[in-house]
């Protein structure tokens, strides 16, 4: 993947202005096969793409943006511990322990937002959006979603998938 330097500089533009809090990425990924198409479980045709992506973003704001990476077939427990089950996955959190949702510390404490797959077209301006709102501890959620939430009892999970139309 290649990412045009004025893409770059905008998104550098952007995050200056509009990161507040540290955001950290854990791109989680197995040995690639470039492009060659294999059987289900066998290499990763995007996770280098999607390291170039996890890149870019931490480059565009390095002061405050980490980025881990953890490659499933030499840490199987740590993907395990995390809940991931496709690679490649972008799992952001702000690693402030008192904000929600800090990265992993070896105890399954492994970040809510997550994007599964190669975060292109319509879903990376929704995985820019992310960091953003991690950054600034902002949900951007109404207070009557926030109540309907409060009256869950049991832990749920929620699933937002995103196809051009």
């Amino acid at each position: 993947m290649v990412i045009p330097d004025e893409v770059r500089q905008q998104l550098k533009e952007r995050f200056e202005v509009a990161l507040s809090g540290p955001v950290h990425l854990t791109l989680y990924t197995k040995p690639g096969s470039s492009r060659l198409i294999l059987p289900e479980g066998f290499g990763c045709p995007t996770c280098e793409d999607a390291r170039e992506m996890a890149e870019l973003l931490r480059d565009a704001a390095p002061e405050k943006v980490t980025l881990e990476q953890v490659d499933v077939t030499r840490d199987p427990e740590r993907a395990s511990a995390d809940g991931i089950d496709d690679v490649p996955t972008i799992a952001l959190a702000s690693p402030d322990p008192l904000l929600p949702n800090p990265p992993h510390k070896g105890e399954g404490g492994a970040a809510r937002i997550r994007f599964q797959g190669l975060a292109t077209g319509t879903e990376f301006p929704a995985l820019i959006d992310a960091v953003e709102r991690v950054s600034r501890a902002d949900h951007g959620l109404s207070d009557e979603s926030l109540a309907a939430l409060a009256r869950l009892t049991e832990p749920a999970e929620v699933l937002v998938f995103a196809t051009p139309t």
